[in-house]
Order: C-alpha cells, then structure tokens, then sequence
C-alpha cells in the first residue's frame, strides 16, 4: 500500500495537474495523471495478486509509477516504465529517487510498441497512453494466465472500442470500474482444474 510520503508526492502532482487544466494549456505542456484513487486501487491490486514484473505504458510525469513502483516494493517486484516526453520522464526519474524507489523502477524514454515484443511476460500492466494507441499495445502484450492489465480513462473518454475488443478475447475476464475517470480491469483466467467440474 502507498505510505505518507507517497500520498504526498501525489496530492502535489496531481494539485499541478488541475492547475494546469483550469489555465486551458495545450495538452502537450499538461502533465497527464492518474487520479489518485485510481492510483491507490492499482497499488493495491499490484501488491495483492504478488506482481512481480510490471509494465507501465505512460509514465508521463510518475504519478502513476509512484503507485507501481510502491507495490513493486511490497512484494520485491520491478517496474518498466515507458514515457515518449523526454522532461516528464525526467521529472518522474527524480520523483521516484526522492521516494527511495529507483531500486524498483526502469525507465525506457521510447514507444512502447518498439520495444514489447522482446520484453517478455508481465504480471500486471497499466495502460495509460495515447488512446487510439490501447487496442495496439494489448494485442503486444505477453500476459500469463492470473495476469492482469489496467487501462485508465475508460469512462472519461468513452473507449467502448477498447472495451469490446478485450472482453472478445478468450480466456479473459474484464470489467470496468467507476474509480477515477474509469478503469478497465482485465484478468487472463487461469486454466480450469480438469479434476473438477465447475459449479455455480
């Protein structure tokens, strides 16, 4: 779970960010952030399924890597952060040293989708980027089964699209919940047990 220090660090950031949005800037110079109830839900459920390998896909200024990398604390996890904004990503480097949490976090200045295929599998991955970019990098991901992918704004942006697309997949299970602008949580089921016959 996140400590003081770490609700701190997010009631600034996120302070900044509707600052920002009240003075009607170019989305380019905002700061693109989580919610803060939405990043307390993400550390939770990363810290309670025991992730050990974490993907975030938009780290912008790490309000959200501070959540990640806090649970990736917890259970001795590691958290690869991607950010295409050079200063955002610079800023949440400083961040995360300044909450003794660069031990738990690595940051790639790259788009996701040039990197994914060599990565590997992770445990539990936030999607929290360009939103015509959601579709593209599920599809990339290598998930194992117990697995779980998050994707924030749901609601916010109305990404129906998305939505149908990841909850046609087999073998999965998703559901979007009314936290922060709406996230969509999405489990990779684990294999049924053929020694048992499934009851309701």
């Amino acid at each position: 779970m996140l400590g003081e220090p770490e609700r701190k660090e997010i009631a600034r950031l996120w302070e900044r960010k509707l600052r920002q949005d009240s003075l009607n800037l170019p989305q380019a110079e905002r700061h693109r952030n989580l919610e803060p109830p939405s990043a307390e839900f993400i550390c939770s459920l990363a810290a309670g399924v025991g992730a050990k390998r974490i993907l975030e896909i938009g780290g912008s200024s790490g309000l959200s890597t501070i959540a990640l990398a806090a649970a990736a604390r917890q259970v001795s996890g590691r958290v690869i952060s991607f950010e295409k904004e050079p200063n955002r990503q610079a800023e949440a480097r400083q961040t995360i040293a300044s909450l003794d949490l660069a031990p738990f976090v690595e940051f790639v200045l790259a788009d996701a989708g040039s990197a994914l295929a060599r990565l590997g599998e992770f445990d539990f991955v936030l999607i929290d980027c360009e939103k015509e970019d959601y579709i593209r990098f599920f599809d990339m991901l290598r998930v194992p089964a117990g697995g779980i992918v998050v994707a924030d704004n749901i609601i916010s942006h109305s990404l129906k699209d998305y939505v149908a697309h990841v909850r046609s997949r087999p073998n999965v299970e998703s559901m979007t919940l009314p936290v922060g602008k709406g996230l969509e949580v999405t489990r990779f089921k684990l294999p049924s047990n053929p020694g048992r016959s499934d009851r309701a």
